[in-house]
């Protein structure tokens, strides 16, 4: 008999006896006693939990609770679970917690009270006015309607507060700088588009069904740095003031490079979409930043310091 199968009959045995001696199993198994012990301690790994008894009328118990193995986690693994839950449950943009609070209430009932960990502590500096239900409710429409392949018809509000119709056909749901997203086809525009879950202001499931393009490829419209459609991407080169440390806490682009000149200067350098958006991150460094290219971005700080200055 191979050691897999030895190792089942061993389950079969304990799981309807209470506690059964080394050479009882090994007269069943009809193999050494010594190979018990091997057998035994391979269960453990595989998560079942055995107890052994010595003595007389001892033996090996299985805990009949575990029928199917538990997972066995080591110390960092827990430690990750433990302080996962409470980071999620302090982030915004996951929608699910409470099916996932409940199934690693599962996973945490076998840990020792001994072993849990202070959780950590997530601060949203900035998080979403609206109502994370109404979030999720959204967010739950537009994840039927992309299963289904339903039609979503929704009322949306661009960031020029121009509200508009689209019946939009989804294609995937995701967060990008801490908001939620759906890249779907809009019949309004023939193409696809990204629409941010908060700036639906109402939205509804059709009775019409839609056809995936065949030609359609998620990394067209998404990589590791958004939105691949978002607009052109620009170089950019800027010279930073006692901000090193900072800057090497993020990406903030593709190619990005820092080249430090002194114990207080660097140049950095990386490409971004969307010159507004540009804009906003050069004047997040006030007068530590200046930009050395491209010009363009130049004139756009001008112009808009000017703008400033002539509010007070």
């Amino acid at each position: 008999m191979g050691k897999t199968a030895a190792c089942i009959k061993i389950i079969q045995i304990l799981s309807c006896r209470d506690i059964v001696s080394t050479m009882e199993l090994s007269e069943i198994l009809e193999t050494n006693p010594r190979n018990i012990k091997e057998y035994i301690k391979e269960l453990e790994l595989l998560g079942y939990t055995i107890s052994s008894y010595k003595g007389k009328y001892g033996g090996y118990k299985l805990d009949k609770r575990e029928l199917l193995p538990s997972v066995k986690l080591n110390d960092n693994e827990r430690s990750a679970l433990v302080l996962g839950t409470d980071f999620l449950h302090n982030c915004p943009d996951f929608l699910k917690y409470s099916e996932y609070e409940s199934a690693m209430g599962k996973v945490m009932a076998s840990f020792d009270s001994k072993n849990e960990l202070t959780p950590i502590t997530m601060v949203d500096r900035f998080p979403l006015s609206m109502d994370k239900e109404l979030l999720l409710k959204r967010y739950s429409i537009i994840e039927d309607c992309l299963l289904t392949q339903h039609k979503c018809l929704i009322s949306y509000v661009s960031s020029l507060n121009h509200s508009r119709q689209h019946t939009i056909h989804p294609y995937k749901l995701f967060v990008y700088n801490g908001s939620w997203f759906v890249l779907a086809w809009s019949e309004l525009f023939n193409n696809f588009g990204y629409f941010k879950l908060n700036r639906i202001e109402e939205i509804k499931k059709t009775n019409d069904y839609f056809s995936r393009i065949k030609t359609y490829n998620e990394a067209n419209y998404l990589d590791e740095f958004g939105m691949k459609q978002n607009g052109d991407f620009y170089s950019i080169k800027l010279q930073l003031r006692d901000l090193k440390t900072v800057m090497e806490e993020r990406i903030y682009g593709k190619n990005q490079h820092i080249e430090v000149i002194d114990d207080h200067y660097i140049n950095f350098s990386c490409d971004m979409q969307n010159k507004d958006m540009i804009l906003s991150f050069v004047l997040s460094f006030g007068s530590k930043c200046r930009v050395l290219s491209p010009l363009w971005l130049v004139d756009m700080v001008k112009d808009e310091i000017n703008k400033i200055n002539n509010l007070y």
